[in-house]
């Protein structure tokens, strides 16, 4: 079951439940690291520098690249074409790529429904936030003080049952899909839509608050654009795979010229 129940703290209204399958597939147990990416990229532009400390910095292209060229490296048939602003994935490819939103929140609950794959709560010890005001009012019965206010290394904290670190909180993590609405209905597979304006990014980052690093939160960024708190984890097939996928950037087809600021504060 994809989304939040309807009664979960802090949820938002995005996080519409339904049901989903996935087929088989391989993930990376850890955030990929810049020692990784350098390697393959011969780059490192994070901002928060460290080998074992998880790429960052980097757009969604930058790890669609980063994908390709790490397949070829090894070997591996690359997933995607990119022409332009647009990405075309062949599903049959046995390379590395991004996961869809539905397989990293299927991977991210290791079959739990409560709001984080550790339970109902964020303490220090369970992730890497900006866990100042805890989750849900505090909720746990204790005053949480915990902001690193930087990364960690790609395999601190504790696992979750599927063996995966950091699915919560250190780098929100581009996945494949566009943002937009869910379909309600029963799906197989899903990948989004077929165009947007914004990627999804999962998991939330060190400097998100505890409900934003929740398995059902979904956040988005622009596609092109590289932010010190978004990397990237990698996924493969673990069984065959037919078709192609397209993704369109409709994020500049926009010709209106305003642009609406709005000023926030939290107290």
């Amino acid at each position: 079951t994809m989304g939040s129940p309807s009664d979960e703290p802090e949820r938002y209204a995005d996080e519409v439940q339904h049901t989903v399958t996935v087929a088989s597939f391989y993930m990376s147990p850890t955030e990929v690291s810049q020692a990784q990416y350098e390697a393959v990229m011969g780059e490192n532009q994070s901002e928060n520098q460290g080998d074992d400390l998880p790429v960052e910095n980097i757009t969604w292209y930058d790890a669609i690249e980063y994908c390709n060229a790490l397949s070829e490296a090894e070997g591996l048939t690359p997933c995607y074409t990119v022409s332009g602003d647009t990405v075309t994935w062949d599903r049959s490819a046995n390379g590395y790529r991004l996961p869809t939103e539905a397989e990293w929140e299927y991977a991210a609950r290791a079959n739990t429904d409560t709001p984080f794959s550790f339970g109902n709560y964020v303490n220090d010890e369970n992730a890497n936030c900006y866990n100042a005001y805890g989750y849900n009012n505090n909720a746990s019965g204790q005053w949480v003080n915990g902001y690193l206010e930087h990364t960690v290394s790609v395999d601190s904290y504790l696992t979750n049952g599927n063996g995966l670190y950091n699915m919560h909180g250190n780098v929100a993590e581009w996945v494949w899909d566009w943002y937009g609405s869910y379909s309600e209905e029963t799906s197989l597979n899903p990948t989004g839509m077929q165009a947007g304006n914004y990627k999804i990014v999962r998991g939330g980052g060190w400097n998100d608050f505890p409900k934003h690093i929740r398995s059902a939160y979904r956040s988005a960024y622009p596609a092109d654009v590289p932010l010190y708190s978004i990397g990237i984890r990698l996924a493969r097939n673990a069984v065959d795979m037919t078709g192609t996928v397209t993704s369109e950037n409709h994020a500049n087809a926009d010709s209106r010229n305003k642009t609406l600021i709005v000023y926030f504060s939290q107290t």
